[in-house]
């Protein structure tokens, strides 16, 4: 698989230890240019950034190098990775905007996509599917995405993620 887009975020610093999960998100943005506004052009004190965007129609933008540290999990924890969820972890946005009072509306290509890309860094970093997680995982009421629409199952089913009933 090919990284098809090279988008440089300069929110990032150095990692604190070795990945060792991905954090899957949704942007809540209208568009990709809403979510490059909030991932590359946020100024202090609400810089974010990712290490990964996955636009609707399937195309991967890469914004942060993996050996960095992307500010995209906030003040979050998981069990045996500490604190520092950023240090030890990839972020993967998937561009999403807010329908019904809900993430949602996936695309296929997205998803598949999304899969393509996890399984890669899976294989890559070594991660075990129960350290593939949501936002809402690590930091349960501060944060709701990738959402209750999210296609859990289609990650299980592919092997990059652990049963989605514990989330």
């Amino acid at each position: 698989m090919k990284i098809l887009k090279t988008v440089r975020s300069l929110h990032y610093d150095a990692r604190t230890g070795p990945i060792q999960m991905l954090v899957l998100h949704a942007t809540a943005t209208r568009n990709l240019a809403q979510t490059w506004s909030y991932l590359i052009d946020s100024k202090a004190p609400n810089r974010v950034s990712a290490h990964y965007v996955i636009d609707r129609d399937g195309t991967i933008y890469q914004l942060v190098a993996d050996d960095k540290r992307a500010w995209h999990a906030g003040v979050s924890t998981w069990p045996g990775m500490g604190n520092d969820i950023n240090g030890v972890s990839i972020g993967i946005e998937f561009q999403c905007p807010v329908k019904a009072g809900a993430l949602g509306g996936f695309t296929q290509k997205q998803v598949a996509a999304g899969i393509r890309l996890c399984r890669l860094l899976c294989n890559m970093y070594k991660i075990a599917p129960e350290n593939v997680v949501g936002h809402s995982d690590i930091a349960p009421g501060r944060k709701q995405d990738p959402g209750i629409l999210f296609p859990w199952e289609r990650f299980v089913e592919a092997g990059v993620a652990q049963n989605p009933s514990r989330r």
